[in-house]
């Protein structure tokens, strides 16, 4: 069992102090070391003792764009000192940017290492994963072990209180300097640390450490040492380094971009038929409905429970045939019972873990008697593939994989062993998630090949985003986990989980009117959004609050369905590129005197045209809001404003604090969406332009099916767009690039009544466009548009 508050000691470790014939000497015994650089400015350290790590059982998948190459990257090298001394040097002057302790780099104790880094006192600290801890992550020590977290920390602590380690484990650490950035990566699956100077419990008292020098360090309790050092130098190129390396979130079906329900108890066809029937009445955009345990026969995991599903496959088409996706939930746990035939097949081809003593090893979770999946073997991911395929054969779209930690109840999960009982639970625990995925998602391509798969799970590691996008697991309906919802989603998506979001208004309590709106309007532009809570909780569909409160949170939903086009490009530009969808400030901006940006955790941009600053704080009625340096359209307060600066902003109940970046072309669902239709073939381009803006307004514009992987064969249409201001007078030029999806119609919208706008041709010929002025409040509050035609 693990003691959270227990840490690594550097003092309890010994440490190199010398280097010589690519070893290094750690008190008489010798560590083999490979350095290289794998790819621009990224490099990768492996140091090998087969006594101690004879095996690595890393299941991250990670890609190197290069092969090994010395120790000089593109503006960056390594160096190894003779003393052990590892330092990343920058720049044509050579600067050391990142830089580890003379003699005391690389320490071991026993099995567990750990590498110690300098810390400056100009360095700041994000990344990490998924980490219920303050947005910057200085002055901690950071547990990386996949936690089933309301049973593990208990509910009392995870209502208000930071707690670490949460669901989710990716071993990375961002490295600000000023506003320069590297990171590095463990490419370890056990339990590991990041630890930045951190203020110690001491009999429940919190003290700071004295050094000589403050020091960061990474480390593991076992495994091969191995790290990554990446250099961006800038966040965005940090960032897409990473995503490369780590492995791209495929492009999700389009319907996942749009708003979800879900509650602990919808169980069937009833339910599902109730929520489209609402969904429908009041006019509330939704596609996904969601279906929790209790839709399964005793909780076997596969099956229906008779009394909540007569036929399946009819009565989920019944409301398929309206257009929403249904998505049950599968959990790893097999009950174990004989006659049981998911239980009797596994028991046969031996795809359980084991215990110490041989046989299967039980725990105890929903179906009561519990045996698990190891996923680590090959012929388990065929086996529960094949399952997976049968079960999307009775009619589900998609599926969301929950207590994968693994959850084990009240039974000591470290003697669950995989390999056979090769293995000890910690080389697999934290990877158990993703490799669950990895063949969840095989099953479903297995079934429909050509549709692209959507997992949602609880619990991941390192390369989990290229099988399943992420919720941030069990929170609660209060303001503390509101605000912390924010830096927690940036951090998973600068760690290289992109598509991830938490519930909505949070998952446990009875949620408020106040509070629904205000985690509506933060929310609605996050990149997963899904409201779900718990049985025991009163009910948060958006109709059972008050009329008013729910045409507030609908229209923000209305606007996140207008948007989805633009969205939608996001995520295609993750996939090929790595670049992220949402974002802190600083990911686009320069952090200065002035205005600094580092510890901004209530703001955010998504993409790098919209920027939200919402109110998270109970009972905050007026706000300060940061204006980065550009000039903003700001949409619950219409009019131009121009930064950087500072603003105050009083709270509205009708609206939330939004701007849009000038400049920006965001292609946009034609009129008000009123249900879960997508026409990405006939949008609106909306122009954020003023009369005085200078420069151009550039954007690539694609659209495809949503659905399948056609647009991989050419079946995608894309466009170039151009628009600017001459004179008083707007202009408008669509390039296309390919139209393998046929033609698109595009209808340009400004908030400036411009003196007219030419619409130029790539052939050199052109077009005057006429204004149509109109209103609509869906940005929050009432405003006049034109559209040119």
């Amino acid at each position: 069992m693990y003691i959270f508050s227990k840490y690594f000691n550097p003092h309890n470790f010994v440490f190199a102090d010398r280097f010589e014939k690519n070893a290094l000497a750690v008190n008489g015994d010798s560590y083999a070391v490979e350095a290289t650089a794998v790819g621009d400015d990224v490099y990768r350290i492996r140091i090998r003792n087969e006594r101690l790590w004879p095996i690595d059982h890393s299941r991250a998948g990670l890609t190197p764009a290069e092969e090994p190459a010395g120790l000089k990257g593109r503006s960056t090298h390594l160096e190894i000192a003779r003393d052990g001394s590892l330092s990343l040097k920058a720049g044509a002057l050579g600067r050391t940017f990142l830089g580890s302790l003379a003699g005391g780099s690389f320490g071991v104790s026993g099995k567990a290492w750990m590498f110690q880094f300098r810390q400056r006192p100009d360095m700041q600290f994000y990344g990490m994963g998924e980490k219920s801890t303050p947005f910057e992550k200085s002055e901690r020590s950071h547990r990386f072990w996949n936690t089933d977290v309301w049973a593990d920390h208990g509910t009392s602590r995870v209502r208000d209180q930071n707690y670490d380690p949460d669901y989710i484990s990716v071993p990375y650490v961002i490295i600000k300097r000023g506003n320069t950035y590297a990171g590095i990566l463990m490419d370890n699956p056990h339990a590991s640390v990041i630890s930045i100077s951190p203020r110690l419990n001491v009999a429940n008292q919190m003290m700071a450490m004295s050094h000589d020098a403050p020091f960061f360090f990474l480390g593991a309790e076992d495994g091969p040492p191995a790290l990554y050092i990446l250099f961006g130098p800038s966040l965005a190129q940090l960032t897409m380094k990473l995503q490369r390396l780590a492995g791209a979130s495929p492009l999700p079906p389009l319907w996942t971009l749009g708003h979800h329900q879900c509650r602990w108890g919808y169980r069937g066809a009833e339910d599902l038929t109730w929520l489209a029937d609402n969904f429908e009445e009041h006019e509330f955009p939704n596609d996904g409905l969601w279906l929790d345990i209790d839709y399964m026969d005793g909780y076997r995991v596969f099956t229906y429970a008779k009394e909540h599903f007569t036929d399946p496959k009819a009565d989920m088409e019944s409301v398929q045939k309206r257009g929403f996706k249904v998505v049950p939930i599968i959990d790893p746990g097999v009950k174990k019972e004989k006659g049981y035939p998911v239980y009797d097949s596994g028991h046969e081809k031996d795809v359980f873990c084991r215990n110490p003593a041989g046989t299967e090893f039980t725990g105890v979770v929903w179906p009561g008697y519990t045996v698990f999946p190891d996923f680590s073997l090959e012929r388990t991911q065929a086996w529960w593939a094949d399952l997976v395929a049968k079960f999307a054969a009775t009619g589900p779209d998609a599926a969301w994989l929950d207590m994968n930690d693994p959850s084990t109840g009240p039974v000591d999960p470290n003697d669950m062993l995989f390999q056979e009982g090769r293995a000890y639970h910690g080389a697999y625990h934290n990877q158990y998630a993703s490799l669950m995925a990895e063949a969840t998602k095989r099953g479903f391509l297995q079934a429909r090949p050509n549709q692209r798969p959507f997992l949602l799970s609880r619990s991941g590691y390192t390369g989990g985003q290229k099988h399943s996008a992420h919720w941030t697991g069990d929170n609660y309906s209060n303001y503390h986990h509101l605000h912390m919802s924010i830096g927690k989603t940036i951090n998973l998506a600068l760690s290289g989980m992109p598509f991830n979001g938490g519930d909505v208004p949070g998952f446990g309590g009875n949620c408020k009117e106040g509070l629904f709106l205000d985690w509506y309007k933060a929310e609605f532009l996050f990149p997963f959004f899904r409201n779900h809570c718990m049985r025991t909780s009163r009910h948060q569909e958006p109709w059972v609050f008050p009329k008013e409160s729910m045409q507030i949170a609908r229209r923000y939903i209305r606007l996140r369905y207008k948007l989805l086009p633009y969205l939608y490009n996001l995520f295609i530009r993750n996939a090929e590129t790595g670049d992220a969808v949402m974002r802190p400030l600083f990911y686009d901006f320069d952090d200065t005197r002035r205005l600094p940006l580092a510890h901004v955790n209530d703001q955010f941009l998504v993409g790098p045209w919209i920027m939200q600053a919402p109110f998270t704080v109970e009972g905050l009625t007026e706000r300060e809001i940061i204006l980065p340096a550009a000039v903003w359209w700001r949409a619950d307060h219409p009019g131009w404003l121009e930064g950087p600066a500072r603003l105050s902003a009083r709270k509205h109940a009708a609206n939330t604090p939004l701007f849009v970046r000038e400049g920006a072309v965001l292609p946009m669902l034609q009129g008000i969406p009123r249900d879960n239709r997508k026409d990405l073939k006939n949008v609106e381009l909306f122009l954020c332009l003023s009369r005085g803006f200078k420069g151009k307004a550039e954007y690539r514009y694609a659209c495809d099916d949503g659905e399948t992987f056609d647009y991989q064969r050419g079946m995608r249409s894309t466009y170039d767009i151009e628009a600017g201001v001459r004179r008083g007078t707007a202009y408008l030029r669509i390039t296309p690039v390919a139209e393998g999806f046929g033609t698109v119609r595009f209808t340009p919208v400004t908030v400036e009544k411009f003196d007219g706008m030419r619409l130029e041709g790539p052939d050199g010929a052109s077009a005057s466009l006429r204004p149509e002025a109109f209103t609509s409040d869906i940005w929050g509050t009432t405003a006049t548009f034109y559209a040119w035609r």
